[in-house]
């Protein structure tokens, strides 16, 4: 009798699933595979299809304007995700570099001009260039080496400590999780600067590079 009870529990289960939801956060998966016929048509995602092209979400609403014709119409759709990795402006380097390691860079206040800071109610698209991108990577190096000041970093890094100690600052600087491939970059940087005698320096470059890549200068 219990097993026929579990049974019949199951199969409501499955069958409650099956009727969920397609929009749901918490409904299926399988966009626009089985049973996602309709959530094709409306414009859904396609299979195969590359999720950052034009077409897998769902398109808003026409904006008619004069003669009721749709005034973007004309509009090309641009790539998902496209507008991001925009370069941080220099209003807000400074909070992020005390988010990231606790103290601003003191050169700061007179780096102004590598980064064209836009005068008051102005706006101007931030962008980077080997000046900019220059003078972060020194004022970065000078602030990861004087907040280093831990045991850890008077030992030259190793392959086994590189890694976990550029892990720790990639989460903290970059606000996620590096991949396995951007830590073992940031870890052969630290342990391949054998001809750095002082083993804080070596750490301080490897700090800077994480400061220097788009993780941090972009949002």
């Amino acid at each position: 009798m219990r097993a026929l009870i579990v049974t019949t529990v199951v199969s409501l289960l499955v069958v409650a699933c099956a009727f969920e939801d397609p929009d749901s956060l918490t409904g299926r998966r399988a966009r626009g595979g089985a049973g996602g016929a309709d959530e094709a048509s409306a414009g859904g995602a396609t299979p195969g299809a590359d999720p950052t092209q034009p077409g897998s979400c769902k398109e808003g609403l026409a904006h008619p304007g004069f003669a009721d014709v749709d005034f973007v119409g004309d509009r090309k759709p641009g790539a998902i995700g496209a507008d991001r990795r925009r370069v941080k402006p220099y209003s807000a380097l400074r909070s992020e570099f005390q988010r990231a390691l606790g103290a601003a860079p003191a050169g700061l206040a007179t780096s102004v001009a590598a980064y064209g800071d836009v005068p008051p109610r102005w706006y101007q698209e931030p962008t980077a260039g080997a000046v900019s991108l220059y003078t972060t990577y020194t004022l970065a190096f000078t602030t990861c080496y004087e907040t280093m000041t831990a045991s850890t970093y008077a030992e030259a890094p190793t392959a086994a400590s590189a890694s976990a100690e550029c892990a720790k600052m990639q989460r903290r600087s970059w606000q996620r999780s590096a991949t396995p491939d951007e830590t073992r970059a940031c870890a052969d940087l630290a342990v391949d600067l054998a001809d750095e005698p002082s083993p804080r320096r070596r750490w301080a470059h490897a700090c800077a590079s994480i400061m220097t890549s788009v993780g941090f200068t972009t949002y």
